[in-house]
């Protein structure tokens, strides 16, 4: 399709669908964009009595409001985005070269950039601040949320008072692609950018509010904006504490020459995230292998003397609990047992778009049961796919100096520790009803005494907890699924991993 049909919502004010809402302001022969979406509608400009478009106003950059804007170095209009925006829209310009530098790290601080560089923007849309345009003062307001940056325009048309709010609100008091705000992989802070955002926005007059997704809102805007402040500050509160009012119940551990420490006979703990399993055999299984945690390995080895470590399990494919495979393997021999979920990251990760991931694939030696048993000398695991932080994640579970011991990763940790979790987004692959809430029956089920956490975090067992994470992931669920338009966590929500995939591989064309 060449040219996009407009759509008018008031005289000399249209609507396009493009890849986002794009609206036009007509003022005599002369016109205002606000977003871009992909251009083909410049055509239609002649029709609709436009001579000449003079500036594009960007609500956030995201490729769905810009991408067609990087197809030229130079435009015959003036190009507007909020200010800190050019970390994507130039980011050579904002001194970052090569691939994107959250691609194996965390959460990205934009998951859908756009797909080259967009030239000769000024980053002049603030908080609070305004532009004028033939004799009429446009108004910026802070509304982030789907973007750190993310602002909304006000201006005064056709005796409206009319609100363009990007990406933050959508009809029905919820939020177009909700994972945009999850910020990080645990922590509620884009929710609580957004919340405050839609307070601000629902503390001033607006006649239309104009989305960059779904419909305008043109009756009682502000009574959405108030579900919506709802919703958003229940997602929030999800974000909180998985098992509320449950005591840490760390158990106590040795204390060693090297740094290290005893949690029992054969088991110990060692820098920041590993143990190690000590066999009669003077072999030793090292769980969670970690590149930084390999010094104090070594300077337990030598306290403890005559022990080789002979095999390597891992929780869950994050870097800092398996990037020391290579290294064991080569210094030992040491063979590295994955179990098929863990290992599909791990092995492909070129195919993957997920927070910390290392760049390098590490092919296993052995491949676990998805669901079974594992003898390893003397010691028997149960093995159970176990997600939670993460989908990539498993738990395993052994009989040791007489006490059942769950290698546990940083599906769950102590109260006091990011909330009782390792945390939960849609980009770490988290679920509800099919993750934490089958996971904390799991262990509910097998009645282990302790916990072998990620992180030093070694605490005994207590139902009591895991019955809470239960009841937490039940409302969880429900308070995310509000914010989804099609009120379907699947098409919303978890779909988070396919836009990523698409935005990077637009990007890598370019």
């Amino acid at each position: 399709m060449s040219e996009l049909t407009p759509r008018e919502l008031l005289p000399d004010l249209w609507m396009i669908e493009d890849t986002c809402n794009v609206y036009l302001v007509r003022d005599g022969n002369a016109a205002i964009a606000i977003d871009f979406g992909g251009g083909e509608w410049l055509g239609a400009l002649p029709g609709l009595g436009i001579e000449t478009l003079e500036h594009v106003l960007l609500t956030h950059a995201h490729t769905e409001q810009c991408h067609g804007l990087s197809r030229h170095d130079s435009w015959p209009f003036t190009i507007h985005a909020p200010g800190g925006e050019d970390t994507f829209l130039d980011p050579e310009k904002a001194g970052i070269f090569g691939p994107p530098p959250w691609f194996f790290m965390g959460c990205p601080l934009n998951y859908c950039p756009p797909p080259g560089r967009i030239a000769g923007v000024r980053y002049n849309i603030i908080g609070n601040g305004h532009m004028f345009w033939r004799g009429r003062r446009i108004r910026f307001m802070d509304t982030p949320g789907h973007g750190r940056n993310a602002c909304s325009i006000i201006l005064d048309h056709a005796d409206k008072q009319l609100v363009f709010c990007g990406d933050a609100a959508h009809a029905g008091g919820t939020v177009y692609q909700p994972f945009h705000l999850e910020w990080d992989h645990w922590t509620g802070e884009g929710a609580l950018a957004a919340w405050e955002g839609i307070v601000r926005l629902r503390g001033i007059a607006i006649d239309l509010l104009c989305p960059s997704h779904g419909p305008v809102i043109p009756d009682e805007p502000a009574s959405m904006l108030n579900v919506l402040a709802e919703r958003l500050m229940s997602f929030y509160h999800a974000k909180g504490q998985v098992s509320p009012g449950e005591p840490d119940r760390y158990l106590p551990m040795e204390a060693l020459d090297c740094g290290a420490y005893r949690c029992s006979e054969h088991l110990y703990q060692f820098g920041g995230n590993g143990y190690l399993l000590v066999s009669e055999t003077g072999e030793a299984l090292v769980v969670d292998p970690f590149v930084a945690d390999l010094g104090s390995l070594a300077e337990l080895l030598e306290e403890l003397g005559h022990v080789t470590p002979t095999a390597m399990a891992v929780s869950h494919y994050h870097y800092d609990h398996c990037d020391g495979i290579p290294a064991l393997r080569q210094r030992f021999g040491a063979e590295a047992w994955l179990h098929p979920i863990v290992a599909e990251p791990i092995r492909e990760p070129g195919s993957m778009f997920v927070p910390w991931l290392r760049p390098e694939p590490i092919e296993p030696d052995h491949l676990w049961p998805e669901e079974g048993a594992w003898q390893w000398n003397e010691y028997e695991f149960a093995i159970t796919h176990w997600p939670g932080q993460t989908w990539w994640h498993c738990g395993f579970m052994a009989q040791i100096d007489g006490r059942k011991v769950f290698f546990a990763g940083d599906s769950f940790t102590p109260t006091s520790k990011w909330n009782g979790t390792g945390g939960f987004c849609a980009y770490n692959g988290s679920r509800f009803a099919d993750g934490y809430v089958p996971s904390a029956r799991r262990v509910i089920e097998w009645q282990p005494e302790v916990m072998a956490a990620g992180h030093s975090n070694y605490y005994a067992f207590a139902q009591s907890k895991f019955e809470k994470v239960i009841e937490w992931a039940g409302w969880a669920a429900e308070a995310v699924r509000a914010l989804c338009p099609s009120g379907d966590l699947e098409l919303d929500y978890h779909s988070v991993h396919e836009v990523v995939r698409r935005c990077s591989k637009v990007g890598a064309e370019r």
